[in-house]
């Protein structure tokens, strides 16, 4: 468990990820003296403390890792901590469709915040321009994955579980207030928060004031954008409703945007409303002329039930069994072209790092790139754990973890 500290306080993390608003006078007075909380996943240093930025997001707080000192926490244990070897993906990039900022992120997508017709749900850009030298634009999913690599929820540090509200205090303090299509990130995008009885009426407030900002008139549309768990989709006799978890509120969505949901993203959509995982989406939400909430476009991740990051049901059972076990490992994700030959995930906590891959898809094209891996730990002498369903996982041998 990591510890934190601020305002002549010391707690553990997880308490102020879960229950923000109980600790947002506290973190607003550190913010201002001495200007940074500190962590103590291990023995203070007087000379240098470990830092934590503290970023105001709305009227809450989050805490983030310093610049450059990820290298310096705990590595067993504090979800602070990021190896020195481990590069930005954008940082020498400048037409990169998501940017690391000072204050968190810059963003470009590919999906359009405003329109001008009511009647037209486009997917491109409007804020995209010509020419052969403009800024790339990254698609719903990307921008998703992403988000959640640098929040570090693709990473599990043996702890027995992780809930809704520390994904997003984690969320949060990556998004920061960064940019998005140029907009205000805090203006366009909202991650839904965990709900609290004792905090139900901030909570609601919240996310009604995000909602009041999706307006529609003759002339224009103005979206936007909400990360959150999905519940179920039903269908309706206007299309589908769209539940979501943390809130009551309701969601409409076309036919269309349903069918090119379930069939973009089948292991995700094959697993809605399954207690053995949870599936986020980030959606794209507009009102319609009556003033009713409907989604436009929305990309869905599949994770099991600590929101790990995962490409299939095979997937989510084995990141299940390894944080059952309390196992250190990361899920790689595959953001770029040459990042398809990573590992499914892959152990920290062995002396040498070990591969785990859940090979359960068959075809030509699938059995030729497993061949291919598998030269590639012969190679490289990489140690790697296979599990081919429908063997069963309990079957299966896994090293011995430091």
């Amino acid at each position: 468990m990591t510890l934190v500290s601020f305002d002549g306080i010391t707690v553990a993390l997880t308490e102020v990820q879960d229950n923000p608003e109980k600790y947002a006078r506290a973190l607003e007075r550190a913010k201002k003296v001495p200007g940074h909380a500190v962590c103590r996943c291990l023995p203070e240093s007087p000379r240098a403390p470990l830092r934590l930025v503290i970023r105001r997001y709305g009227a809450l707080f989050h805490l983030a890792r310093w610049p450059d000192d990820g290298h310096r926490h705990n590595a067993k244990t504090c979800s602070f901590y990021r190896a020195v070897s481990q590069p930005d993906r954008s940082s020498s990039d400048t037409l990169a469709a998501i940017r690391t900022i000072a204050g968190g992120l810059d963003v470009k997508l590919s999906t359009s915040l405003s329109v001008r017709t009511v009647g037209q749900s486009t997917r491109q850009s409007s804020d995209q321009t010509s020419g052969g030298t403009s800024r790339r634009a990254a698609p719903l999913l990307g921008f998703l994955q992403r988000v959640w690599e640098d929040a570090q929820l693709n990473e599990w540090a043996g702890a027995p579980s992780r809930g809704w509200g520390a994904c997003n205090a984690q969320l949060l303090s990556v998004l920061g207030d960064g940019k998005l299509n140029g907009k205000s990130m805090q203006d366009v995008l909202h991650v839904m928060r965990r709900y609290d009885d004792a905090d139900s009426s901030s909570v609601l407030a919240e996310f009604q004031s995000f909602l009041d900002r999706i307006v529609t008139t003759p002339a224009r549309s103005d979206r936007g954008l909400l990360i959150a768990e999905l519940r179920s989709v039903e269908p309706s006799r206007y299309g589908f409703v769209v539940r979501l978890r943390q809130t009551r509120e309701t969601f409409f969505a076309s036919k269309a945007v349903i069918d090119s949901a379930a069939d973009s993203f089948r292991s995700a959509w094959a697993m809605i409303g399954d207690a053995c995982a949870r599936v986020v989406t980030l959606a794209v939400i507009e009102r319609t002329k009556e003033g009713n909430l409907r989604i436009v476009d929305c990309a869905l991740q599949l994770c099991n039930s600590t929101f790990l990051p995962c490409d299939s049901s095979f997937e989510v059972a084995m990141a299940s069994r390894l944080v059952g076990q309390r196992r250190r490992f990361v899920k790689p994700m595959r953001l770029e072209p040459g990042d398809a030959m990573l590992p499914d995930s892959r152990l920290t906590d062995t002396p040498v790092p070990t591969a785990i891959e859940v090979y359960g898809m068959q075809g030509n094209a699938y059995m030729a790139r497993k061949a291919e891996k598998q030269a590639l730990y012969a190679r490289e002498r990489t140690p790697c754990v296979e599990w081919v369903p429908p063997d069963d996982l309990a079957s299966v041998r896994l090293p011995d973890g430091a």
